[in-house]
């Protein structure tokens, strides 16, 4: 098998492998390596004009978390899920992401694979594309419809629209790693989201599009599966490959999955 398959291989096998845990086994703690880790294949998440607009509070510290559950998350299944996990990642998107400009132009000069018309475009384009403010947003809104129908012109997201945006791509990315290590995860929208600004500090300047708890899945009976194993490893359903991709044009039939079919006809001939 050659490297292309088997990195491949193994990936589809960690995509297929995520799912939603429902319960979480308390009192255990992730390894600092196995976090590490984690974290560092996060940073490799991709971001528009690589502004990197997010930030990641990994909370360990148990009283917290019980904080954050008996506060600020929605419903009985986000508290103790909250409780019981090892750890629980809050993942950030910065709402003022001009702001990081300065750093971001220092790295790419340091790392110096920009030609130099990137770098003198870079402040004009990612600042017109951000939309910060809701007046400057439909402004552009406004000025790009306009120009649409005469030459290609971009979409301008809110500025909170484009950084959740972001954030979900290093989200998704922090749970496939996770993942990749045996991790159990859960990605969570039910909380009140000024109330988990109050408990961890965290400056006005910032979203908080979700959390993620993170930690070794329940393996006892009372977890709602009564002890049932092969229930707990089912997953949630997914739509068929027909009712999500399209070939060409919106509605278009792609016929990947089809053809598959046919060969394997043939096959049973």
């Amino acid at each position: 098998m050659n490297m292309s398959k088997s990195l491949s291989s193994a990936f589809l096998q960690i995509a297929k492998a995520r799912k939603s845990c429902h319960r979480f086994q308390p009192n255990l703690e992730i390894p600092q390596e196995t976090l590490k880790d984690i974290l560092d294949a996060t940073l490799t998440a991709p971001s528009g004009f690589n502004l990197q607009p997010s930030q990641i509070i990994v909370v360990r510290d148990q009283q917290i978390k019980k904080k954050l559950a008996q506060t600020t998350m929605l419903g009985p299944g986000n508290v103790y899920r909250t409780i019981d996990s090892s750890a629980v990642a809050v993942f950030l998107s910065d709402l003022e992401p001009h702001k990081r400009l300065p750093r971001i132009i220092e790295l790419e000069k340091e790392s110096n694979m920009r030609t130099k018309q990137y770098m003198v475009n870079l402040p004009i384009a990612s600042t017109f594309l951000m939309g910060e403010g809701t007046v400057a947003t439909w402004m552009k809104q406004a000025a790009t419809h306009i120009m649409s129908p005469i030459q290609p012109m971009p979409s301008i997201d809110s500025v909170q629209s484009w950084s959740f945006k972001n954030t979900s791509l290093a989200a998704q990315t922090f749970v496939l790693s996770a993942t990749s290590h045996g991790l159990a995860t859960c990605l969570m929208e039910g909380y009140d989201d000024r109330r988990v600004k109050e408990v961890l500090r965290i400056p006005d300047r910032y979203g908080v599009p979700m959390v993620c708890c993170l930690g070794y899945e329940y393996k006892g009976d009372e977890d709602g599966f009564d002890g049932d194993s092969e229930m707990r490893k089912k997953k949630a359903p997914r739509l068929k490959p027909n009712e999500v991709f399209f070939g060409d044009t919106f509605g278009g039939t792609l016929d990947l999955w089809t053809a598959n079919k046919d060969i394997d006809k043939e096959k049973d001939k």
